[in-house]
């Protein structure tokens, strides 16, 4: 069952998928879904970001878009 806003703000399924790379210092420093939304936070665009094990949230201004989960990649 899919929550339809966060904060207030509204959530819009997206079907594109986004591509994020990690450094393997910031694996050692946080949890994989921690780094992963950090990373996220430094791109142009991206007011916030929540990592889940079935999703993922990036905040744009006054909206949520929810992606699938990432898949790991090695």
């Amino acid at each position: 069952m899919a929550k339809d806003e966060l904060e207030g703000l509204p959530i819009i399924d997206e079907s594109d998928e986004i591509t994020i790379a990690v450094k393997a210092d910031g694996l050692r420093k946080a949890e994989i879904k921690d780094a992963i939304a950090a990373a996220l936070r430094r791109q142009r665009g991206v007011d916030d970001a929540r990592v889940f094990k079935r999703q993922v949230l990036i905040r744009r201004g006054e909206k949520w878009f929810r992606y699938g989960a990432p898949k790991r990649v090695s």
